[in-house]
């Protein structure tokens, strides 16, 4: 799921502590495995492929909520939350994000050799779930407008917070979670840090915006307008399958507290 939705679920586990001073930067390890592949040092396989319950030494603690971030994941992308990381890709998952997606492959493969490339049923499945994540977050961020305002600036506050005061405690926890330099993890945090204002975060989230966030993300033609077109159309019916994005939320908190999720693990 994207940031906005990880950032909902973690306010929804930690409760208005998470807005507590001393509680920040937990924004940050919440989505920092969607940003470090940023760095050629770290891809998504690799930010995503590690344990969820790797034991955590008082020091580096809050590592747990780069585990939160997975175990959300593997709600979304497979429907449960496996011990050994599912590296595995499969079209057929079962997670809320491919059942969600599955009305929308055809309409992909279609749209696909308009852009000169066509894709095969399993692509169009990753493709396809890539748009019920983007859509899940812009459907939460117009379904909850206050609250989605309020984790929008806490995210960016968090973030302004890591590089001014905690950027050495958050490289070396990182750095240590994923066995990689925390120099590295310093560069990442840097060359995102200025995406992580509420003008430009407000800005990714409309339609125009996810549209442009997919096609980008995919290589697309953004210049073609029938396209582009088309690509809105799909998107706009993926909107109408998440519109019980409200079932996905409690329920994916509630497996990852029996999965024994520990906030002070």
């Amino acid at each position: 799921m994207l940031m906005l939705t990880h950032a909902w679920l973690l306010a929804h586990l930690l409760g208005p502590s998470c807005f507590d001073e001393k509680n920040q930067d937990l924004f940050i390890y919440n989505v920092c495995p969607d940003f470090l592949p940023v760095h050629p040092s770290f891809t998504s396989d690799t930010t995503h492929g590690i344990s969820r319950f790797r034991k955590l030494p008082d020091p580096y603690r809050k590592g747990a909520f780069v585990h939160f971030h997975l175990m959300v994941d593997d709600m979304s992308h497979h429907g449960f939350i496996h011990k050994i990381p599912i590296r595995e890709f499969n079209p057929d998952s079962q997670g809320y994000t491919y059942i969600k997606g599955r009305p929308l492959v055809r309409p992909l493969m279609d749209l696909s050799p308009r852009q000169g490339t066509p894709i095969d049923p399993s692509v169009a499945a990753y493709q396809s779930h890539m748009i019920i994540e983007m859509i899940f977050d812009l459907a939460l961020y117009l379904g909850k407008p206050d609250e989605s305002n309020r984790l929008i600036v806490a995210m960016c506050d968090a973030m302004q917070s890591i590089i001014r005061d905690h950027l050495d405690d958050f490289s070396g926890t990182v750095g240590w979670l994923y066995d990689a330099s925390p120099q590295d993890v310093a560069s990442a945090v840097k060359q995102c840090a200025s995406i992580y204002t509420p003008e430009r975060m407000n800005g990714f989230m409309t339609m125009e915006g996810r549209i442009k966030l997919f096609g980008k993300k995919f290589g697309l033609d953004t210049s073609d307008h029938q396209s582009m077109s088309i690509l809105k159309e799909i998107m706009t019916d993926g909107m109408s399958l998440v519109a019980d994005y409200e079932e996905f939320l409690d329920p994916t908190l509630a497996a990852i507290r029996k999965a024994g999720f520990d906030s002070l693990a």
